[in-house]
């Protein structure tokens, strides 16, 4: 076969005789948040075929492009000089068969070390049979792959967490791109699945403030990239189920915002904190005005410098708390003041986590303060409106489907509910947050129907 798909789009023909790892418009796409290699690197051909053939050159020179790297960038992440990245990948130096410096690497740069398994079988397992590793080649090659097979028995996924003995701006870099990276996967396959990789580099960058070495303003920079990574995995233990996890590492992320003096940080903890605040107060009311004072803490951290669209998000947290206490000419006041913001257009200081909210997000957040106030009709209106919207992500519409269904419940379409729930029920995935979404819509169902043994299943899963 000559051709094979681009491992990022499925859709671009590749030549089998290129060695780029994907198609030009996915590398480009792929470099925008770099250096974190993008998830589909570490299964693309040019790598699998490398490792099989153990052509260290080859797979170095494979992340390194996908990553969007210059030499010297890399080498500073990996803790190389830069005539070592030259040397590797010119074939002159077999740094890279040392298995213990092949596996720091590949834990560096986040690399699960299962991807390595082609290095062990000399060829490939979804494309077709390809020479392994040549009877001619040096012993370091053969005796590398043979050392390699116990290192991986004694522990496949995610191997031993590197520190840096300095972190400098390359590693900065990495860590913020990996925190955006498993933003943009969570888009596609939900929290539950993404929580573990997260936990990993939350570990990671605890030990690189405890032990390694960093200046000032690298120090401050490092805390603040702590922050936000804490941030993430907080959201993915939310989005998974996992309300005291979740509650643990916004605090953790509040203390480095702190620490830091990263206002914005400061803001981006705030929101997270009184969103979780706001999701435990429909079984412990109290919990509001836990979310109220978060969003009023919010509001002093963004005084002096937040954007129209960080205004909107703390508004619409502040809706949806005043909502759940029963107070809707609060929420309506708050609703109001998110629309003035969000028509005053995008700005260009606006953070990236600020970037969701837009008309839609105001649209779901008129649905949810309409299910807290016991208005289950216009709820189910507006999550209509805004499943009518070509631009949602597939990840976010599962989620506004089951809000949608919940909607249909209360207001007495069991049956319809019933309905959009066994079609929702096979998209949701990893999100552990969807599935509680509905299980008001389980118990109505009752033990013996379709969807409540689909449902149960799930939940088992």
């Amino acid at each position: 076969m000559d051709e094979r798909l681009c491992p990022r789009c499925r859709k671009t023909l590749l030549s089998r005789y290129s060695r780029d790892p994907a198609c030009a418009p996915c590398a480009r796409a792929s470099r925008g948040a770099r250096p974190a290699a993008p998830a589909w690197l570490w299964d693309s051909a040019p790598v699998r075929e490398a490792l099989a053939s153990a052509d260290m050159a080859a797979f170095l020179t494979s992340i390194r492009a996908a990553m969007g790297l210059s030499q010297l960038e890399l080498a500073s992440l990996a803790g190389w000089s830069q005539s070592t990245v030259n040397r590797i990948e010119s074939g002159e130096r077999n740094t890279l068969y040392d298995i213990r410096e092949l596996l720091r690497f590949t834990d560096t740069i986040a690399m699960p070390r299962h991807a390595l398994i082609p290095l062990l079988t000399g060829n490939l397992v979804a494309d077709p049979p390809q020479e392994g590793i040549n009877p001619d080649m040096d012993m370091n090659r053969r005796h590398f792959t043979g050392v390699l097979a116990g290192s991986l028995v004694a522990g496949m996924g995610w191997g031993p967490l590197h520190v840096p003995d300095r972190v400098d701006i390359a590693h900065i870099k990495h860590l913020r791109a990996t925190t955006q990276r498993l933003y943009a996967d969570d888009q596609r396959i939900g929290g539950g699945l993404l929580l573990a990789p997260a936990l990993h580099q939350v570990t990671r960058v605890r030990r690189m403030l405890d032990e390694a070495d960093f200046s000032e303003s690298i120090g401050r920079r490092l805390l603040s990239t702590a922050g936000e990574l804490c941030v993430c995995a907080g959201w993915l233990a939310y989005d998974s189920g996992d309300q005291n996890l979740a509650r643990q590492l916004y605090g953790e992320a509040h203390m480095y915002a702190e620490y830091s003096g990263d206002e914005q940080l400061r803001v981006n903890v705030a929101s997270y904190l009184a969103m979780q605040a706001i999701r435990q107060a429909r079984t412990s009311p109290g919990r509001a005005r836990e979310a109220l004072h978060a969003v009023t803490a919010g509001k002093e951290a963004a005084r002096t410098w937040a954007t129209p669209r960080v205004y909107a998000l703390l508004a619409v947290r502040e809706a949806t708390a005043h909502a759940v206490m029963g107070d809707e000419i609060a929420c309506r006041k708050a609703i109001s003041t998110a629309w003035r913001e969000i028509d005053r257009g995008a700005h260009q200081d606006d953070p990236d986590w600020a970037g969701f909210v837009t008309e839609n997000t105001l649209i779901y957040f008129e649905g949810l303060t309409a299910m807290a106030l016991a208005k289950p009709v216009i709820a189910a209106d507006r999550f209509r409106i805004l499943l009518a919207e070509p631009s949602i992500g597939e990840r976010n519409r599962t989620y506004y489907r089951s809000c949608l269904a919940n909607a249909l419940l209360i207001s007495g379409a069991k049956s319809d509910a019933l309905s959009e729930g066994l079609q929702l029920l096979p998209l949701v995935s990893g999100s552990r947050r969807t599935l509680q979404e509905l299980m008001p819509l389980r118990e109505a169902a009752g033990e013996s129907s379709e969807f409540g043994q689909r449902y149960d299943e799930l939940l088992a899963a």
